[in-house]
């Protein structure tokens, strides 16, 4: 009965999503949802066309409670004090996740999308209640006040980035002293197959065409050049924040010799960084994990 239900809500909706045709984001969930066969995915992604129910899923789901206890481990709770930038916000599940929490949040992206970008972002703007302040950014260069933010969170983007040591140090520019970068979930691989096969099997990359994906060291060492204090690194299995849609099974090891062995498939990885308190000394490395 109730995957009946579904279906026939999908139905309905396929008849009135509006999109912008010129949005690459909105051409490639419409077409997943539509022709793609996709809509089970695009449910567990948060990314259907009911916003209101992806954004009360997404704050209720145990991925964004571990978020939180992360967060309160490293020092930082929901307060209208609290000033969190959730960089490439999509389709605004988490700024609605973080909001409705008492953060005070403001969500970027570079797709104006009225489906996947702020324009469906913006429909979530009094939902239970919650306000957030969305801006549209285009590109990987930052104007944004330095020390603003107490959190950057940044779920599936970092991967997509061209120039990661670049990018990481606008991101400690704008945080301020002891805040925190939450880089979640982004792709890594351990050889140029897997490379390859990561491409040839994305199902949404020949419409969007800006995926990407790097070593592991590429990601560690980018913390270190931008000087952010890498406090906790999350190996796919070690939380549900890695392994959703698949539970989290405690006790499960990354096996790291069986994954570079593979030619196919790829990682997932997290990464919780601070803005140090006091500027590196000269030669002092930067990574760190205390959690």
């Amino acid at each position: 009965m109730i995957e009946r239900l579904f279906q026939m809500a999908s139905t309905a909706f396929s008849r009135r999503i509006a999109i912008d045709k010129n949005d690459a984001y909105d051409r490639a969930y419409l077409w997943a949802w539509e022709e793609g066969g996709m809509r089970e995915l695009l449910r567990l992604c948060y990314k259907t066309p009911d916003f209101p129910d992806n954004a009360r899923r997404f704050h209720a789901s145990d991925e964004f409670r571990a978020l939180l206890a992360m967060l309160a481990a490293l020092g930082v709770a929901p307060s209208p004090s609290s000033k969190v930038l959730d960089f490439g916000c999509g389709n605004g599940v988490a700024s609605y996740a973080f909001a409705r929490e008492g953060f005070n949040v403001t969500g970027m992206d570079s797709s104006a999308g009225l489906l996947a970008g702020l324009g469906a972002a913006k429909k979530l703007n009094g939902l239970d209640g919650v306000k957030v302040n969305f801006r549209f950014h285009s590109g990987e260069k930052l104007d944004i006040e330095p020390n603003s933010f107490d959190v950057v969170y940044i779920r599936e983007v970092l991967h997509h980035i061209h120039s990661l040591v670049e990018f990481l140090r606008q991101i400690r520019t704008i945080l301020k002293p002891g805040g925190v970068v939450c880089c979640l979930r982004d792709v890594v691989i351990w050889n140029e197959s897997q490379r390859a096969d990561f491409f040839a099997k994305h199902p949404l990359n020949f419409i969007t065409k800006d995926e990407n994906c790097y070593y592991l060291d590429e990601y560690l060492l980018a913390f270190v050049n931008a000087e952010l204090t890498l406090r906790k690194v999350l190996a796919p299995p070690d939380s549900v924040i890695n392994t959703y849609p698949a539970p989290f099974v405690e006790g499960v090891r990354h096996d790291a010799g069986a994954v570079r062995a593979r030619s196919e498939g790829y990682e997932i990885f997290s990464f919780f960084a601070m803005k140090p308190l006091e500027p590196a000394q000269a030669g002092e490395p930067a990574l760190e994990q205390r959690i």
